[in-house]
């Protein structure tokens, strides 16, 4: 009986604490929504990352076979070249007459016997060619070589049999087509079915490489059922694998793929991205389809998976996430109380405290406000009659702070002991709306004029004022920038101010600005002293005191000017030489697009003239750039075109460079002019380069037999040996050297093979000075002697 006494005595206490039960209930509230929000989240959150790590480990398999293929292909084009540019397929390609002798039939002239038989040599080493070169790769399946002069196509077998048909008569036609319309080389076929030799079909893709002479072409076929079987494949054999062609057209595709691909909407997902993963509900069940694009091969692979063997596993972890939230839940319910009853602690006392200072009155004024009276209309009550206090006090503050802020303002431009904490400290207090970095003083002077009337100091003051509401006027300045004003000496007003990301030029140009506009406001003449940019408050009355002793030039310089300690050292009589040397260097590097070392010299022009600044005034600054750049636009003009074309239609670069506000702008702005006309100068080298690789090499081909080198190539085609060496062997992949004694060599063999010449008199012939040295380089190249080649091949 006695403790359900105790527990009504509870209850009726805790109705009185109106905010107590309010706390409980709030607590609760706010305990228990979130939980049940974030549990919700998280298993949606859940599913989402592994939908999302699934989709990401599929595109990296998609991404690790196309690095695979383009690998393949890319070795299959580059061999595809290098058997374009053999000798053997250029002799064959190129042989007097081919079409003739491929003509011959019956009885055969007494005459065309050397020549027919030099022809069935190049016929027997272009075949000898091709069937190393589909050794060369186990996906080769059948290499086609067509020459469209002679009409004829030739070819080696995945049988490594070699025929040869004419092109009417050849079995398999597909490509033809291609080779006629070829745009880019090569050119790489949709998979094909093909017609195998002599009967028989295969899966196939082709690649197109078009040799130099017009219309022939090399056809390697790679068997698409092995490359499908040693790459793709590996992705996942479970999954169904897709390869797709930018016409539409399916590459490649697991056995287990359907006939199609256009129920997974994968052409709308190519709009928005070359590569991703999306989800769709196909047959009945939730798939996630993986795609990425190959930009060599303009194909997309496509993997599309099963996503429910993957989401399995997430209602063990669903179920997790129910129980721990009911488990939050009833911890939730059991800590609320307690958890509000210590935290309406501090409202208890706050409550007897307020109750405990003018009782009456507290508690008539909640009553009058609020009805009946709770802990916080209370606790409100005593709040209002502190606060109304403490603005009384404020008030009497606020009327003393205009004095503190003219003797704070005035004291930051004296010298003085005040730390950085303290004058942050004190500039928030007072409320000056100014940034202790980057800043400058102008000094404003009235000038002698004006205040030697020393009968009148009312109408000086009142002048004063005027200045300073002019200066306060935002129109006036129009600098976008913070500042204030302060009253210093009897005849002078310093103007303090923020300079963010400005130099000297800005400066004065601010100072001119801000005197015209004064002397026009106020028809009296005043003289402006300008202080140096400080990078920090503490360096600002050095500043101001530089301001206040070059207005004591005005005598030399007169009066109603912007005058600064510059204008004083310009004039010491010192001159600035223009560092012509320098400017030769610089432009001798953009002619030759040596982009580092222009770059690294017009940084020593521009510490040329950092080192020289006490000898420049700031308007010789542009002048000496004007004429950098000048030198600049002949170097680029003489490779033909004009510098005009490193700017927007219609710019004019000099009235740009003139714009241009300060030296760190004027640096950036040559610094991206050099680096984008070397870049220009490069790509004009490089088109030239290609241009000189392909006479040297026609060079090469028609003068072989000549007492040929590297230097006597350079002074026919009048260029650098050195630029030769290095361009050669950049396009060819050959020395330029061992280029020539290949040539030589396979030229040695045409009259070996033909046997009427000493093997002395054939080197002689082809280029070599001594037999000694033609027989060497004989067997270093073709690893037999020329005796035992004319025997074998005579």
């Amino acid at each position: 009986m006695l403790q359900m006494r105790n527990w009504i005595d509870s209850v009726g206490r805790m109705k009185k604490r109106k905010f107590f039960l309010r706390l409980i209930v709030t607590t609760v509230l706010i305990t228990v929504l979130p939980s049940l929000v974030s549990n919700i989240f998280a298993y949606y959150r859940v599913s989402g990352i592994v939908e999302e790590e699934t989709g990401n480990n599929k595109l990296q398999y998609l991404n690790q076979t196309i690095n695979t293929l383009e690998i393949l292909l890319n070795r299959i084009k580059e061999n595809s070249n290098l058997l374009a540019l053999n000798r053997s397929f250029i002799s064959f390609e190129n042989f007097p007459n081919g079409a003739y002798y491929e003509g011959l039939q019956g009885a055969i002239p007494e005459e065309d016997l050397p020549a027919l038989y030099a022809y069935l040599e190049a016929k027997k080493n272009t075949f000898l060619t091709m069937n190393s070169f589909k050794l060369s790769d186990q996906f080769v399946d059948s290499v086609y070589f067509y020459d469209s002069s002679k009409d004829i196509v030739i070819t080696s077998d995945n049988d490594r049999s070699n025929r040869q048909f004419r092109r009417e008569d050849f079995y398999d036609k597909d490509w033809y087509d291609a080779v006629q319309n070829i745009q880019v080389n090569p050119v790489f076929l949709d998979t094909r079915t093909a017609k195998q030799y002599p009967e028989g079909k295969k899966d196939l893709l082709s690649v197109i490489y078009k040799s130099k002479k017009a219309n022939n072409a090399i056809i390697v076929n790679l068997d698409a059922a092995m490359i499908y079987e040693d790459i793709i494949s590996k992705l996942n054999a479970a999954d169904d694998m897709y390869v797709v062609s930018a016409s539409g057209n399916v590459v490649f595709r697991s056995q287990s793929s359907a006939a199609g691909v256009q129920h997974i909407g994968l052409s709308e997902a190519l709009q928005n991205a070359k590569s991703g993963s999306y989800s769709i509900e196909l047959d009945g069940s939730k798939k996630l389809v993986s795609y990425s694009s190959s930009a060599l091969l303009d194909w997309t692979f496509v993997n599309i998976s099963d996503m429910g063997v993957y989401t399995q596993g997430t209602m063990d972890i669903k179920q997790t996430i129910t129980y721990s939230a009911g488990a939050l839940i009833l911890l939730s319910l059991l800590l609320s109380y307690f958890s509000s009853k210590s935290l309406y602690k501090p409202i208890s006392r706050l409550n007897a405290l307020a109750k405990g200072r003018n009782d009456g009155q507290i508690q008539q004024v909640s009553e009058q406000a609020n009805g009946p009276d709770d802990e916080l209309s209370v606790i409100g009550s005593f709040v209002r009659s502190t606060i109304d206090e403490r603005n009384y006090y404020k008030e009497r503050l606020e009327e003393s702070l205009p004095f503190q802020l003219e003797r704070f303002k005035l004291s930051l431009l004296q010298r003085h002991t005040m730390s950085l904490e303290e004058i942050e400290a004190k500039k928030d207090y007072l409320e000056l709306n100014i940034r202790l970095r980057e800043l400058s003083v102008f000094l404003l002077s009235i000038d002698e004029e004006m205040a030697s009337n020393g009968e009148d100091m009312l109408a000086q003051d009142l002048c004063k004022i005027k200045v300073i509401d002019a200066l306060q006027d935002s129109e006036v300045l129009g600098w976008g920038t913070t500042f204030f004003v302060v009253n210093v000496e009897r005849d002078k007003i310093a103007v303090v101010f923020n300079l963010s990301g400005k130099g000297r030029q800005q400066l004065f140009h601010l100072a001119q600005q801000l005197l015209d506009e004064v002397n026009a406001r106020l028809g009296v003449q005043f003289s402006l002293g300008v202080g140096n940019i400080c990078s920090g408050i503490e360096e600002l009355p050095l500043a101001y005191e530089e301001a206040a002793e070059a207005l004591k030039y005005r005598i030399l310089y007169g009066k109603g000017h912007v005058i600064s300690m510059d204008d004083i050292r310009a004039d010491n009589g010192q001159t600035f030489h223009y560092p012509g040397q320098i400017e030769e260097k610089l432009n001798n590097y953009i002619r030759t697009a040596c982009l580092k070392e222009a770059l690294s010299m017009f940084d020593a022009f521009v510490a040329e003239i950092e080192a020289c600044k006490h000898k420049l005034h700031y308007n010789q600054i542009q002048p000496i750039f004007i004429q950098l750049f000048t030198s600049i636009r002949y170097s680029f003009g003489s490779f033909g075109t004009g510098i005009e074309i490193l700017f927007e239609k219609g710019t004019d670069p000099y009235r740009e460079l003139l714009d241009l506000g300060s030296m760190d702008h004027i640096v950036t702005w040559f610094r991206s002019l050099i680096t984008r006309g070397v870049e220009c100068i490069r790509q004009e080298m490089d088109a030239r380069g290609n241009q000189h690789i392909a006479k040297v090499i026609e060079m090469l081909e028609n003068d072989y037999d000549k007492d040929i080198s590297l230097q006597w190539v350079a002074e026919q085609l009048n260029l650098n040996p050195a630029y030769i060496s290095r361009l050669f062997k950049q396009s060819t992949g050959q020395p330029f050297i061992d280029y020539l004694k290949q040539v030589r060599i396979d030229n040695s063999k045409r009259l070996l093979a033909e046997g009427r010449l000493k093997i002395k008199e054939i080197g002689r012939q082809v280029g070599f000075g001594s037999a000694h040295y033609f027989i060497k380089v004989f067997k270093e190249i073709t690893g037999l002697t020329p005796g035992e080649y004319k025997k074998i091949y005579s």
